[in-house]
């Protein structure tokens, strides 16, 4: 009986650890559908393909021909994009340049706090093609936006696609539009779409300056498909050195956000190896999936109180997908 017992207990303990892996991203791509209010993975795909044919860094003659190409995408959906040029520096990293950030905005119906979608499109600065990191957040974009359009009805809050520069010199794009653009001051929420390598599930971390409450009930709310996260992953990311635009927006802007970045295969990160053919499609498709469910709800979410008294620990848990609990 002692022997069973302890075969039935490492079965148990072996399925749901099975269970937990394969419940954090989807197990195969999204396939296409005929509903122009669908995700396309073949539309993104295609975007992805155009963005990262070559190396596109801050300075080099492909950076400008992927800034065109994104903003032609952007006025095929009806938008008014517009070059946003500033020149910043950033002492912390003794970094500086000016900055040519895409930014275009879909006009919500009502007076309220506006919500960010948030990537970039320079690649690291030597050899790396930029389709991971950050190609898959641009295109997320473009393709995301074309399915929400699609649907004809307009958000309550105002929706800022920002594409931003020189990320990889500093978060550079970002600081000019947080310190310098003026939609900024009424920023309420930002989505941020990175990469630190080609695929893997895609983990959510939070930025915020206060605690994590409201934050993680509304991300409950916008019910992702495969939220892979937990807390303890973001209190050792606030202990590391990297950042990403985000942190630019919480820091300086004391505004919110949601990260949504993977980081298998982390050996193409910032490499020739970034590359359109090495991207795993499932984690594209994850990306897709937080997108898709986080903007169709904070478009007509309340984004004008989102700061919290009370921070939630939080994990994922098979069929739950999310237990959480007060920190306290």
């Amino acid at each position: 009986m002692k022997k069973l017992a302890t075969l039935i207990s490492f079965l148990i303990v072996g399925l749901v650890s099975y269970w937990s892996f394969i419940d954090m991203k989807p197990q195969k791509p999204l396939q296409e559908s005929s509903d122009p209010t669908e995700f396309s993975m073949n539309n993104a795909l295609m975007h992805l393909k155009n963005i990262s044919l070559n190396v596109h860094h801050v300075g080099s003659t492909e950076h400008k021909t992927v800034q065109k190409y994104i903003v032609a995408e952007l006025e095929k959906l009806g938008l008014k994009p517009h070059i946003q040029t500033q020149t910043v520096i950033n002492k912390k990293w003794f970094a500086g340049t000016t900055t040519e950030n895409i930014i275009a905005k879909i006009e919500g119906d009502q007076n309220s706090k506006s919500l960010v979608l948030l990537s970039h499109y320079d690649s690291g600065p030597h050899s790396s093609f930029g389709a991971s990191d950050a190609g898959s957040g641009v295109v997320t974009i473009l393709e995301g936006v074309r399915a929400f359009l699609a649907k004809n009805t307009k958000p309550k809050n105002d929706i800022i696609i920002v594409i931003s520069d020189a990320e990889e010199l500093g978060l550079l794009g970002a600081q000019a539009f947080v310190n310098h653009h003026e939609w900024a001051k009424n920023v309420g929420l930002v989505l941020n779409f990175e990469a630190r390598g080609s695929g893997g599930p895609s983990y959510m971390l939070m930025e915020t300056n206060g605690k994590n409450g409201k934050l993680l009930s509304e991300f409950v709310k916008a019910n992702p498909t495969y939220p892979a996260a937990n807390s303890l992953m973001y209190s050792i990311y606030k202990k590391l050195p990297n950042d990403t635009d985000l942190t630019v927006f919480r820091e300086q802007g004391d505004i919110e956000g949601f990260n949504f970045a993977f980081i298998g295969d982390h050996f193409d990160y910032h490499t020739a190896q970034d590359t359109y053919e090495r991207i795993d499609h499932t984690t594209l498709s994850h990306q897709a999936d937080y997108f898709t469910t986080t903007l169709n709800h904070f478009a007509y979410a309340n984004l004008n109180d989102l700061k919290s008294d009370k921070d939630y620990v939080y994990v994922n848990f098979p069929g739950i997908k999310l237990l959480s609990y007060p920190f306290s």
